[in-house]
């Protein structure tokens, strides 16, 4: 099920969503004319392990697992299990690179979704706003890389 997102909703993540506090209360306006807010029952594909990166998505409730085919048939190796308040799918959507991961709900899940149309347009005609998102994609995508070093290192 697919809907248009309301103010209140954005208010809510600019709230609760570490990369949405970059949002100034305008952008927070602009930003709902530009995302999709999606409900999807346990079990869906978002997308699959080399899917064009077209969109990108923020978790509102739920959990998305992020699995990566390993080298022999039919076997996948889970990379992370991302929930609320999570941004998944924002470094191949950024440097349009096919999906390196698949994507696949735990659980009924919720969650907002920005496509290639609609930021194109928040870069071209909102370039404010279009600072503050990548700020918060950034935020999210360091934090996240922090976390692989510090799992990493826990192995050696």
């Amino acid at each position: 099920m697919t809907e248009a997102v309301s103010g209140h909703l954005c208010r809510k993540m600019k709230m609760e969503m570490s990369a949405f506090r970059f949002l100034a209360e305008e952008d927070v306006a602009l930003l709902q004319d530009h995302l999709r807010c999606h409900r999807l029952a346990a079990g869906e594909v978002l997308w699959r392990e080399g899917d064009p990166s077209d969109f990108l998505c923020f978790i509102l409730a739920g959990r998305i697992h992020m699995k990566k085919q390993t080298e022999f048939p039919g076997k996948e190796v889970i990379v992370g299990i991302h929930g609320k308040g999570s941004i998944i799918g924002a470094a191949s959507f950024l440097d349009r690179s096919p999906r390196p991961l698949s994507a696949r709900t735990l659980e009924e899940t919720s969650i907002l979704t920005l496509d290639r149309d609609n930021f194109d347009d928040i870069v071209k005609n909102h370039p404010k706003l279009a600072l503050n998102l990548f700020q918060g994609m950034i935020h999210s995508l360091s934090s996240r890389l922090k976390q692989a070093f510090e799992r990493l290192a826990s192995i050696f």
